[in-house]
């Protein structure tokens, strides 16, 4: 599978095809984001709530939070996407990022951010299935996984979304690996990154080569799963 092989290494490719022994706990937290960090209909209808569930994903605006002080994409930075990827891989004593330190301190590998993306993904669609439980597939979500990493390359090649993306992956680690999160949900202060801030932090020789921008719009292979990347 794309990414796995790509970077993925054998610690994320265990826990994508060993799907039986985490989906559920990683499922459960993703519900508690979704539910939380996205806006629903106020009066909690259900045809108005699968109406933004199905939309979301069009236009990848699942996965976005809105545009820096230059006016740039934050792509793969909305918070739901954040707190879930610090709170399964980085909280509790079991947690991915205390057992495999070397590959999670420094910042947060890609597959890592695809999977919780993509879990996300699984989130939303429960929504539009009017709560039932959706079965978290390999064979039906793998392409939403691959198409995510994807999306990732596609903001590597651009020198700014590159260091917005490892600027983020990086103040996740941080978060992740200097806090003790008592309950779900704590600090959204902190995790409400301030992209002004981070715009420049990442303008740091560390993390970025040359200026750029990602100059066209990705196109998901997938039309309608996870949707497209902007500038």
């Amino acid at each position: 599978m794309y990414g796995l092989a790509q970077g993925g290494g054998p610690i994320m490719r265990l826990l994508w095809e060993d799907l039986g022994n985490w989906h559920s706990a990683l499922k459960k937290k993703a519900r508690f984001f979704v539910r939380d960090r996205y806006e629903w209909d106020p009066q909690n209808c259900h045809d108005v709530n699968a109406g933004i569930a199905r939309k979301l994903p069009e236009r990848g605006d699942f996965l976005k939070d809105g545009v820096d002080e230059e006016g740039h994409t934050n792509n793969l930075a909305h918070p739901a996407l954040s707190g879930l990827i610090i709170e399964f891989f980085y909280t509790g004593s079991n947690a991915m990022a205390n057992i495999f330190p070397e590959v999670f301190q420094l910042e947060v590998p890609h597959p890592a951010v695809a999977l919780a993306a993509t879990v996300i993904k699984v989130a939303l669609d429960e929504v539009v299935a009017e709560g039932k439980e959706v079965t978290f597939k390999r064979n039906v979500y793998a392409n939403v996984y691959a198409d995510i990493l994807g999306l990732m390359a596609k903001c590597d090649t651009a020198a700014v979304h590159h260091s917005k993306m490892k600027a983020c992956r990086v103040q996740w680690a941080k978060i992740g690996s200097n806090e003790t999160f008592q309950t779900v949900g704590k600090h959204w202060d902190s995790l409400g990154l301030c992209w002004g801030s981070l715009y420049q932090y990442s303008q740091l020789g560390t993390l970025l080569g040359v200026a750029g921008d990602l100059g066209q719009q990705s196109r998901m292979v997938q039309a309608g799963q996870v949707g497209q990347m902007e500038g």
